[in-house]
């Protein structure tokens, strides 16, 4: 049984921990978030409510921000987010969206080794129990070389203050390049949530990664 997508909670959850969801930012909102990676890297990310269930942010990565090495600063990126259905009883909230947004680039290629999601569409409903979401959607960043790509995720919160994240990202034929990431989440505040996340769990040939992101949201 799928439940109305809008119970989740009232602060949007624009990410669970790469994967994007359905919520935006409300009209003359603005949501930040601050999130530290490997060898001191920090990585910040915005959307502005500009319009109303319409959200347009940057992203500007920082690689060894933490530490006594020189930092080295990426391009800025752009995301985007409309809300096309705010869900029902039994359909999901769906958005529309575009991240230019990776992970850890690469400066040989000039491209982000772990690829932005790019045009993507999502879809964000609570299923089976009040607390328990599903997030779900399509990507592709390259329209020459690349093919749709599949991205999901579950998000259970106890009381809108604890919660435990899992998600399967960058779902292709090979299942090698699959991502599994696993968190939690504490809220400090309804604005206010920090998220402790491993990333790129159980892969061959790929070390996994432990992130902290703090997440605060507000409205003008």
């Amino acid at each position: 049984m799928l439940l109305s997508a809008m119970a989740r909670a009232d602060t949007p959850m624009l990410d669970l921990i790469d994967i994007p969801t359905a919520d935006v930012v409300d009209h003359y909102g603005a949501d930040m978030s601050f999130r530290s990676y490997s060898n001191g890297g920090v990585l910040t990310k915005t959307a502005f409510g500009v319009f109303p269930r319409f959200n347009v942010g940057f992203g500007l990565d920082a690689e060894r921000f933490i530490g006594s090495q020189s930092v080295q600063v990426n391009r800025p990126t752009l995301n985007m987010k409309f809300r096309a259905y705010d869900g029902s009883r039994s359909l999901p909230s769906l958005a529309l969206g575009y991240d230019g947004q990776g992970y850890f680039f690469n400066r040989a290629t000039n491209k982000y080794s772990e690829r932005e999601k790019g045009l993507y569409g999502a879809g964000s409903g609570e299923i089976f129990t009040p607390g328990l979401s599903l997030d779900g959607g399509l990507n592709i960043f390259d329209f020459k070389k690349d093919s749709l790509h599949a991205f999901a995720g579950l998000l259970y919160m106890y009381q809108e203050t604890v919660g435990a994240l899992f998600e399967a990202d960058n779902l292709v034929g090979r299942s090698r390049d699959n991502r599994f990431n696993l968190g939690a989440r504490y809220c400090i505040t309804p604005g206010l949530s920090v998220d402790l996340a491993g990333r790129d769990l159980w892969a061959a040939g790929r070390k996994a990664e432990r992130i902290l992101r703090l997440s605060y949201s507000t409205s003008f």
